[in-house]
């Protein structure tokens, strides 16, 4: 295998290492983020309720002071209805008390209908802090615990990413280092791959046989027709794929 393939073999190795390290802190940050998103949708979901309690408790108000003056207004008439000797007058004045009657025995149904939305809502919103509470403990637990394993796993990816420092100068030429990364991003991570069984393991073309055994001798640099990804060949490592190990 020449220089320059042997470089973006060993390139590759470097990425995928990286790669590794990237992916554990990337779960963690990730784990993170969606305890995170929780809260705040807890949080949205909590402000909401309590907004609603608000709501019932100044409706209940208003419709408790509607109800002392519905019942001001029914006492009123009860009084007037004991001075009143016209029978004509005594009929008018006593379908206005059977309204207000009526009114105030619904206005009360309706107040105890808030009174018990109101305790429905205290206790949704009681359940729901303490929900909360215990996942914002949680959150800040694994906040705690994980912040020393981010950093550590970041420290090891900038050391191994200085390895590549040596590898890109054995490039030859250097324009192949733009083209790597191109490809890196492109192909999932992976720019340099190898041949096994007369195919791309990339993407699992069969190559001509002609560019197949030029692979094998590692003279020249070649790429597969269908992915561009560069390929090499170790016999090692086409043993260990063929039997699955």
């Amino acid at each position: 295998m020449n220089e320059t393939i042997a470089a973006l073999v060993d390139l590759q190795a470097i990425d995928d290492e990286i790669s590794e390290y990237k992916h554990q802190r990337d779960e963690l940050a990730g784990n993170l983020e969606r305890l995170e998103q929780l809260l705040s949708r807890m949080a949205e979901e909590l402000d909401d309720k309590r907004e609603r309690l608000a709501e019932a408790t100044r409706f209940y108000d208003e419709k408790r002071i509607d109800l002392e003056a519905d019942g001001d207004r029914m006492s009123n008439a009860k009084k007037k209805l004991g001075t009143v000797t016209r029978t004509k007058e005594y009929a008018a004045m006593q379908r206005e008390l059977d309204n207000l009657r009526k009114k105030y025995s619904d206005d009360e149904a309706e107040l105890k209908r808030l009174v018990e939305a109101i305790e429905e809502y205290k206790v949704a919103i009681a359940a729901e802090e303490k929900k909360h509470a215990e996942l914002r403990e949680e959150f800040e637990r694994e906040q705690s615990a994980n912040a020393d394993r981010l950093g550590e796993l970041d420290g090891i990816i900038a050391e191994i990413d200085k390895k590549k420092i040596q590898v890109t100068a054995r490039l030859h030429p250097k324009s192949l280092l733009p083209r790597y990364k191109r490809l890196l991003e492109r192909r999932e991570g992976k720019a340099v791959v190898p041949v096994v069984a007369g195919g791309c393991v990339g993407c699992r073309m069969l190559l001509p046989p002609q560019m197949y055994i030029i692979v094998q001798r590692g003279e020249k640099l070649e790429t597969c027709p269908s992915c561009q990804r560069f390929l090499y060949y170790s016999a090692e490592l086409a043993a260990e794929l063929v039997s699955g190990t």
